[in-house]
């Protein structure tokens, strides 16, 4: 189930599209034919979706080693046919507690 958003860009047919793929901490990977003109955001919704939750912020996404933002287009981060996207359950807390 995609977003409608990117429903109708993957339906435009006038750009290439280009495959992504996501890697889950437990090694599984989702794949995305998207254009290089999609938002990250739209990327990271239908793949929370797949992964049901209900929130993409649940998640952070990583390109090679570097955080990805939300907000830019997969060509605005370079982003190639056949690469591979790190996601991660954002995890608060790991310090130390005082007693």
């Amino acid at each position: 189930n995609f977003p409608r958003k990117l429903k109708k860009k993957m339906a435009d047919g006038s750009r290439k599209l280009i495959e992504l793929k996501i890697k889950a901490q437990d090694d599984t990977i989702l794949h995305f034919k998207v254009n290089p003109s999609t938002i990250m955001k739209d990327i990271f919704m239908s793949y929370s979706s797949k992964k049901q939750m209900m929130n993409y912020k649940v998640f952070r996404f990583f390109f090679d080693g570097k955080r990805l933002s939300s907000k830019k287009t997969v060509n605005e981060l370079g982003l190639k046919n056949g690469d591979e996207i790190d996601a991660m359950i954002h995890q608060d807390g790991g310090g130390r507690t005082r007693n």
